[in-house]
Parts: structure tokens; C-alpha cells; sequence
């Protein structure tokens, strides 16, 4: 009930707009707020002024016909002037033929200061300003004239009109085509003996030629009064000779105000500024410091600075709220693409529909523009947020592009295949993600995000690429290394005069095997990670070089001197103790043996220039593929002697080691030799025949008894066997030497135990004679002193 009774209160107390002072009131958004109470007022307001002659009953006719209540001149009392200012009263309630008539849209009636008065007298600055002011902020400018003053030029305000006018041309004349102020002329004390028209005539011609006679600007030259205004013209009859007429009148007058049916209706779209209720009090307030300080009035500059400044507030709440929900929304549903595109697109239309109910009642111009920087500044808070989950789901698609190009599962696809596959897999989901939020208006350019995506993609690809084949060279290495140091381990641990062609024609045998799966024709590879042919070639070269590489790494550790020399030891051996079927040599004489010795050690030879110096059969140094500098060594080195050698590949001992290796060879060859003969058995001797037979005579009873018991017999079989198998396999040398070093072993026994038992004799004397000749002493004692006893006595 309070507030419905301030806002009556409101609505019938006026308030002084501009005082006398020429000061604009500065709690006028207070009473406007009164005015309207909680009410969305809008546009849907009008604004309505009165001009006229000073104690011409302006304010009179506003109280008759809006039901405000202005102050009214006592004409018993004094004819003076009673408004000062401009005063300001807010209505509902216009006076209507239809008494029942609902209240209408919000007016704001200003009444202003009567003109020609005796109190400012030749000071007509306000009055200019006050008209001015009235005609820039209006909807309507009521002109209040009397009858009597058609045809008189002060007494109409014909001059005050024309400063009106051309001050209007450069409110107005730059756009002819839009705002226009309705002039409509209410004739007071009109009893009807000139007809209205012939009035109205009069005036409209009184205005075109002051109209005429205006100093227009150069673009209103060719302009008319009716590009500006409207011109309406009312009579009403006497106040107190006519009362009722003059109610009928004024009833009549209300009802073009209020009722859209009516013709003429004076509420028109053209007439209104397009401003809100709070942007017409800031614009009125800046129409007037302009007036004041003598500024041309600039119209649509007014209304678009009112505008810029009420849509940037307007702006800057919906932006608060848009800051105050925007990170939640992005916490809660980052994860999700599509919650998080809903929840943006949800608070960005929320955030508009704000802004859109505050300033769409503003200029167009200003209101679309402060939208779209308002849509510009969420975009920005938009694109950081759509780069960040871009780049997340970047990473996230970098680390299935990695899965899936290593994937076992579909490791018979190549590489190539495989990253590609991946590849369109990912793009398409980063552009689906892309083309969803460009789809909400959430993010403007995508031609950068999806550009930068590519670049990346492309990177992680050639990573990718770089780290296939190179796991693809090192298992091929691998493999190329184990095969490669087996084999030629093999081959010069038995060497030929044609081992390093079966080292190179093995060397090429295991490469090609090991690349056949990459070999698309001779000589042709492709490692199907997506290289160019020379790029292809430069894989196979540096395998071919790395393969080189273990190559001559193993050659040249392998072959070290104390190796060679077993080698040849071995050779030497293998030569001169088997024969060519590899059974074992018998040795019968000492001329067999050196003529064993000559030929192992010939064939021993000729291996030691195979391993000293790596050239085919044909006598061509073997010269590796080194393609690159990292695997090559220096050409010539220095050893402690001061002496230059060759690091070749081929060069495998120099001449002072192949002279240390082959004294080594000779030293451990001739102690073979050596040992072999001694080991020969010589039969100089031969048993006679008689022998035998004495053996048969003298044994004959031994041997029957051996034959009639089983155990002897199974024994004699026994060693019977074993006879034979050791004549036919020739092992009758081992056997011997094994009774002789057997016979030699029982006899170094016995020869201990014979010299433990003649030791043991020896002691054994020892220790008699040590104990008679101790009795013997005790013997000798005890006569001593015998003979002392008796000498005594």
C-alpha cells in the first residue's frame, strides 16, 4: 500500500525539470522510478511539451486535459508569470469522451516557460533555450496561441519559432528522413466566427515563409518545413464564455492522444526517440548542458551517446553474470563435449536475453553493435576454453594415433597403412569436435585450430615414422649382427684359401634375407613407413653400413694374435695327427712323422696369409661400404714402436705381428713333434717259437681249469674282445702307453714305500743304539762309585 500510494503521489506532484537557475534536477530518475514503481515501462512512454506566450493558460490546459496539477495563474490576484522553468508532472489519465476508459501509456508532460514575459523582458536566452530544449526532447510541442494572435508575429511567436527552426536544420538536417516533432497548434478563445481552416491556413502560411526565410545549411537547401515536422491545428472554445465546449473540446483533443482510432492520432513511431525511460532522462540532461553552454544540439549524436552508455552498462551486467556462471559450467562438464557445447550455448543465449530485454529499446545501431562486442567478449572467454579442450582432446588423439600405429593386433598391415588408418580416424574426430562448436557459435575461425591440428598430427606422424624405423633397423641390425658374427666366427675359425669369399658371399646372403620382407624388386626397398625412394635408399644404405660395421668389429677382435696362433696351432694339429679319413695317427718311425710335420705346417701357412690380410680368392682386398663417417676410423695409427700400419678393414696384422705369430706357431708345433717322438714304441726283439709251445706245455693245466669255470671264461672273452677292438681301431700305442705310464706309477709307489721302510729301519736303530750306550753309561756309574765305596771304607 506504500508504494502504491508514492506512486500516486508521484504521479500527481510535478517537478521543476530546469529551474530558473537553468540547473537540471538531478534526482528526476528518483521520480521517474516513483512514477513507474516496479513496472517494465520500456518505450511504451511518450513525451508531450507545451510552448506559448507567457499567462496564456498553458498550464491550464495541461491540468484539463492530463489531469496533472502545474500551477495555474490567480487572474483575480495578478496577471504574472507563474511558471519558471521547465516543470515536469507524470500522468496516466488522460481526460476522454470515454470517461471509463482505462488508464493509458506512461506521459511525461513537460510545461515550459511562457515566452515575451514582463519579468525576463528583453532576455529572451532562456526562452530560446527553453524551446529548444522542449522540441529536442519531445514528442509533441503543443503551441498554446490565442485567436487574436494569428497574424502578429511577436504575439504568435513566430520569431521565437524561427530560431526554433533553424536550429531544428541542424538538429535534424543531416537525416531529413527520420525523426520528426509533431507542432500541433491549439487556438484558445476560438468561438467559431473564423473557421479553424482559415485559421489553420493563416499559420501554415506564416510558417512557410519563416521557413522560407531560414539560413539553411548547404544539404537542407531543397529541404521543406514537412521533412522536420508535422502540423496539427485544434480550437478550442473559451475557458468561461464556453465552458462546456471548451470541456467537449479538450475531452475531444484527449482522445487523439489516447485512442489509436482516432484521426488524428498524435502518438506516431517517427515522433519517438527510441530511447528507454532511463536513457531519455540521461539524454535530456545532456540536450541541455549542450543548450546551455550554446553547443549545436547534435540530436542522433545525443541519442547514441545515451545509447552507447546505457547498452555498455546493460552490457557489462549481462557480462557479470555471464563471469559469475561461466567457470562452473566449464568445471563441470569439461570432460564432456556435448554437455560442455550445451552448457556455453545455454549461458550465451541467457547472457544475451539479458542484454537483449534491457537495451533493445536503444538505437539499432548501437544496441546491435554493443551485442555483438558483448558476443565478442564471450567468445574470447569461449575460444580459450574451446582451445583448451581442443588441445586435450589433441593430446588424447596424439596418444591413440600412437596406439594404434603400434598396434600387434593389426601389425600384418604396413606401417604406412596403419598410420594413415589412424590418421583419418583422429581427424575426423578433432574436425566432428571442431564443426560441433562452430555449430554452437562457440568458436568463430576454425581454419587456424584445425591447421595447427594437422601440423602436429604431421609432426607426431614423422616421430612416429622416425621411431618405426628405427626399431625396423634395429631388429634387422640385430638380427644381421648375430647371424653375421656367428658365421664368420665360423669361417676363420676354420679357414680356407677361400674364406672371405664365403665371408662376403654370406655377408650379402644374410642382408638380403634379413631386408627380403622390404624388397619390392632387386636392389629396390621400401621400409613402408611412408619414406621416398632416396629416403629408402638411405635406411638400406645405413643398415648395409652398420652390418659393415659389425663386420669389421668382428674380424678385427676376433682375429688377435694369440687367436691366429690357435688357429694355426689347430689347423697344424688336425693335419698332423689325423689322417684323411680322421682317424688317429700311428706313428712307426721318425721319417713319418716329418713328413706329417712339413705338410700340416705347408697348410698351416697358408692360412696364416688368410688371416693376416682379408682379400679374395682373386687376390682383391675386401673394401667395405662405410656411408657414413661416425663408423670409419682413422686411416693409419701409430704403434709403441713408433712403426705406421694401415687401419684398413683388410689389414687385419702387420708385418711385425705376423712375424711375433708365426715364431709363436713354430715354438708350440715343434713341442708338438717332439712329443710325438718320444712316444714311439721300438721292437727291436722278437720271441722264439719254443717259447710259445713251452707256454702251452707248462700252461696246459691253468688253461683247461679256465675253460671248465664260467667266470673265467666270461673274463677271457672279456679280454679277448677288448684285444681285438684295440687292434683294429690301432690303439695299441694309447694302450701302451697307458701300461707304461701305469708300470711307471707302480714303480714310483714302491720305490716310496721301499725308501718309508728303509727310513723307518734306519730309525730304529738309531734308537737302540742310543739306549745302550745309555745302559752301558749307567753301568760304567755304578762301578765308579763301587770303587769310591770301597776306597773310602
Amino acid at each position: 500500500m506504500e508504494a502504491i500510494e508514492e506512486v500516486l503521489d508521484a504521479q500527481q506532484t510535478a517537478i521543476q525539470l530546469i529551474d530558473e537557475r537553468k540547473q537540471f534536477h538531478q534526482n528526476a530518475l528518483a521520480y521517474f522510478n516513483k512514477c513507474i514503481g516496479d513496472r517494465d515501462v520500456g518505450l511504451s512512454y511518450h513525451v508531450i511539451s507545451v510552448f506559448g506566450s507567457q499567462s496564456s493558460g498553458k498550464s491550464t490546459l495541461l491540468n484539463y486535459l492530463f489531469n496533472t496539477t502545474f500551477d495555474t495563474m490567480d487572474a483575480q490576484v495578478k496577471r504574472q508569470q507563474t511558471t519558471k522553468g521547465i516543470w515536469l508532472a507524470h500522468t496516466r489519465n488522460v481526460n476522454t469522451t470515454n470517461e471509463s476508459q482505462n488508464q493509458t501509456a506512461d506521459l511525461f508532460v513537460l510545461d515550459v516557460e511562457g515566452s515575451d514575459g514582463a519579468e525576463r523582458g528583453e532576455d529572451q536566452d532562456f526562452e530560446r533555450k527553453a524551446a529548444l530544449f522542449a522540441i529536442s526532447v519531445s514528442e509533441v510541442l503543443i503551441v498554446n496561441m490565442w485567436e487574436q494572435q494569428i497574424g502578429l508575429y511577436q504575439g504568435n511567436n513566430m520569431a521565437l519559432l524561427k530560431t526554433v527552426f533553424e536550429v531544428n536544420l541542424s538538429l535534424f538536417g543531416k537525416n531529413p528522413n527520420g525523426h520528426k516533432v509533431l507542432l500541433l497548434f491549439v487556438i484558445r478563445d476560438h468561438v467559431g466566427i473564423t473557421p479553424l481552416s482559415s485559421l489553420r491556413d493563416s499559420l501554415v502560411t506564416e510558417l512557410e515563409k519563416v521557413w522560407s526565410e531560414l539560413n539553411k545549411p548547404i544539404e537542407c537547401e531543397n529541404s521543406s518545413l514537412y521533412d522536420f515536422f508535422d502540423l496539427e491545428f485544434v480550437g478550442l472554445a473559451h475557458k468561461l464564455l464556453q465552458a462546456d465546449e471548451f470541456h467537449a473540446g479538450v475531452k475531444k483533443l484527449g482522445d487523439s492522444f489516447t485512442r489509436k482510432d482516432v484521426e488524428p492520432h498524435y502518438f506516431k513511431p517517427q515522433y519517438h526517440h527510441n530511447l528507454p525511460l532511463d536513457g531519455w532522462i540521461m539524454y535530456s540532461e545532456n540536450c541541455w548542458e549542450q543548450v546551455e553552454n550554446n553547443r549545436d544540439l547534435d540530436l542522433p549524436t545525443q541519442q547514441i551517446l545515451v545509447a552507447r552508455f546505457k547498452t555498455d552498462e546493460v552490457a557489462q551486467e549481462a557480462l557479470v553474470v555471464f563471469n559469475s556462471q561461466y567457470s562452473d559450467a566449464v568445471d563441470e562438464f569439461f570432460d564432456d563435449r556435448e554437455k560442455l557445447g550445451e552448457s556455453l550455448k545455454t549461458l550465451k543465449e541467457e547472457c544475451l536475453t539479458y542484454y537483449d530485454e534491457r537495451a533493445y529499446r536503444y538505437a539499432e545501431a548501437v544496441y546491435l553493435e554493443k551485442r555483438s562486442e558483448l558476443i565478442a567478449k564471450m567468445e574470447i572467454e569461449f575460444a580459450k576454453t574451446v582451445r583448451q579442450f581442443l588441445d586435450t582432446l589433441s593430446d588424447a588423439l596424439l596418444k591413440k594415433l600412437e596406439v594404434d600405429a603400434m598396434d600387434k593386433k593389426t601389425s600384418r598391415l604396413p606401417f604406412v597403412e596403419k598410420v594413415q588408418n589412424a590418421k583419418n580416424s583422429i581427424k575426423d574426430e578433432f574436425l566432428l569436435a571442431v564443426s560441433y562448436f562452430q555449430q554452437l557459435g562457440l568458436l568463430k575461425t576454425v581454419g587456424e585450430s584445425i591447421q595447427s591440428f594437422d601440423e602436429i598430427v604431421e609432426a607426431k606422424t614423422e616421430e612416429l615414422r622416425k621411431e618405426e624405423i628405427g626399431t625396423t633397423t634395429s631388429v634387422v641390425t640385430k638380427a644381421i649382427t648375430m647371424k653375421v658374427k656367428e658365421q664368420t666366427i665360423h669361417y676363420l675359425s676354420n679357414p680356407e684359401k677361400d674364406t672371405w669369399d664365403k665371408i662376403l658371399e654370406m655377408f650379402e646372403k644374410v642382408i638380403q634375407l634379413s631386408l627380403s620382407r622390404y624388397e619390392v624388386s632387386r636392389g629396390i626397398y621400401d621400409f613402408q613407413v611412408g619414406f621416398s625412394e632416396d629416403e629408402n635408399e638411405m635406411v638400406y644404405k645405413k643398415i648395409r653400413s652398420k652390418a659393415w660395421h659389425v663386420l669389421n668389429v668382428t674380424v678385427h677382435d676376433y682375429l688377435k694374435p694369440d687367436t691366429i696362433v690357435s688357429i694355426l696351432r689347430d689347423k697344424f694339429e688336425t693335419k698332423f695327427r689325423y689322417d684323411d679319413n680322421d682317424s688317429p695317427r700311428l706313428w712307426k718311425n721318425e721319417e713319418e712323422i716329418d713328413r706329417a710335420f712339413s705338410l700340416a705346417k705347408e697348410q698351416a701357412l697358408d692360412v696364416l696369409n688368410v688371416l693376416s690380410f682379408a682379400a679374395t680368392s682373386d687376390h682383391v682386398e675386401v673394401v667395405p661400404e662405410f656411408f657414413d663417417n661416425d663408423n670409419q676410423e682413422d686411416d693409419v695409427y701409430e704403434d709403441e714402436l713408433g712403426i705406421e700400419h694401415s687401419r684398413h678393414f683388410a689389414h687385419i696384422l702387420n708385418e711385425l705381428q705376423k712375424e711375433k705369430v708365426l715364431q709363436a706357431f713354430k715354438r708350440q708345433i715343434n713341442l708338438t713333434v717332439l712329443d710325438s717322438k718320444r712316444s714311439i714304441i721300438k721292437t727291436t726283439t722278437s720271441i722264439p717259437l719254443w717259447i710259445y709251445a713251452l707256454i702251452v706245455v707248462l700252461g696246459w693245466n691253468e688253461f683247461m681249469m679256465v675253460l671248465r669255470n664260467p667266470l673265467f671264461v666270461t673274463l677271457a672273452l672279456i679280454v679277448a674282445v677288448s684285444l681285438f677292438f684295440i687292434h683294429r681301431f690301432g690303439l695299441w700305442s694309447p694302450v701302451m702307453n697307458m701300461a707304461h705310464n701305469a708300470v711307471d706309477e707302480v714303480r714310483i709307489t714302491a720305490k716310496e714305500k721301499l725308501r718309508a721302510l728303509v727310513l723307518e729301519d734306519n730309525e730304529k736303530s738309531q734308537a737302540l743304539n742310543a739306549m745302550s750306550k745309555e745302559s752301558f753309561n749307567m753301568k760304567d756309574l755304578s762301578e765308579v762309585e763301587d770303587e769310591k765305596r770301597e776306597n773310602g771304607e
